[in-house]
């Protein structure tokens, strides 16, 4: 059986629009890992030849390249009008598209328009699907991954995607319970707080290049004190592993309530906290629908 060649590809965003990464030395800030492709990568079976194609780093030749067996796309909705046009090239060359992520989840039916299938949710549990269907030429018009078991989960690919990269990236938790009327979070990966066992997360640490690292976790401390816990044992062994990384991540104001919380992730490389403040007043907080402004 001839091997299957497949490109995994991020479309350009225009809202960080740094192709021009050597213009300003800010920019290289800027660019994130297309984690998920990685993990898709990692989920990927040996006789598929993968390429992840970061279009952030620069405009490639597909062209130049040897055509693929097999597309597969992510985008958020800021980049979707840039995947349909990739998309329309690898088709018309006769190569089938399937695009997933958070735009083909939110609106399937303007996707499945664009492309020849459509993976609406996490797509771990459905990925072996569809690359096989594709191997046999029957691929479905559309595969609902759902919500994927955090247990066990491969590695992700982190060595498909080096040069180029101040951040490395890491997803140690998914989904949240807030279901806040702004965010698509809950909409996309539950409401069910999932996370990923800490040897996992440290042995992937360890597997970095990068000295920095961007954690994607929505939310990396959770809303219950069983969640918080659990952060501080990931601080705990993070440390305890001495991975000399400086890490940043996104976290609920709570981050700041407890002192233990933050000694431990300063101990563990903690550079920096994204916060979200979408109000004010709480009584702008209450319209919004953000049940957690004041404590639990």
């Amino acid at each position: 059986m001839h091997g299957m060649r497949l490109y995994l590809i991020n479309p350009s965003n225009p809202l960080v629009s740094i192709v021009k990464v050597k213009e300003s030395r800010w920019n290289r800030y800027r660019v994130w890992k297309p984690l998920s492709l990685m993990v898709l990568a990692g989920l990927t079976s040996p006789e598929w030849e993968i390429a992840i194609v970061d279009e952030n780093l620069g405009g490639p030749d597909y062209r130049a390249m040897p055509r693929p067996d097999l597309v597969g796309i992510t985008a958020f909705t800021s980049q979707a009008n840039r995947a349909y046009e990739v998309a329309t090239h690898f088709r018309s060359l006769g190569v089938p598209v399937v695009m997933g992520g958070i735009h083909a989840t939110m609106c399937p039916d303007e996707v499945m328009q664009r492309v020849d299938s459509v993976v609406t949710g996490e797509a771990e549990g459905i990925w072996s699907q569809v690359l096989e269907d594709a191997r046999q030429g029957c691929l479905k018009r559309r595969y609902d991954g759902g919500i994927a078991e955090m247990n066990g989960a491969p590695f992700h690919r982190h060595d498909l995607l080096t040069g180029g990269y101040f951040f490395g990236a890491i997803q140690t938790t998914r989904g949240c319970p807030l279901n806040c009327s702004f965010c698509s979070v809950t909409r996309f990966n539950g409401a069910k707080y999932r996370q990923r066992p800490i040897a996992d997360v440290v042995r992937e640490f360890q597997s970095i290049r990068e000295k920095h690292v961007l954690v994607v976790d929505d939310n990396l401390i959770g809303t219950r004190p069983e969640h918080i816990a659990r952060a501080k044992d990931l601080f705990r062994a993070m440390t305890q592993a001495n991975l000399r990384k400086k890490w940043i991540a996104q976290a609920t104001i709570n981050f700041a309530d407890d002192e233990e919380l933050l000694a431990l992730a300063a101990q563990a490389g903690c550079s920096g906290i994204f916060i979200g403040f979408e109000s004010p007043a709480p009584e702008g907080l209450v319209e919004l629908g953000k049940k957690f402004a004041y404590g639990y």
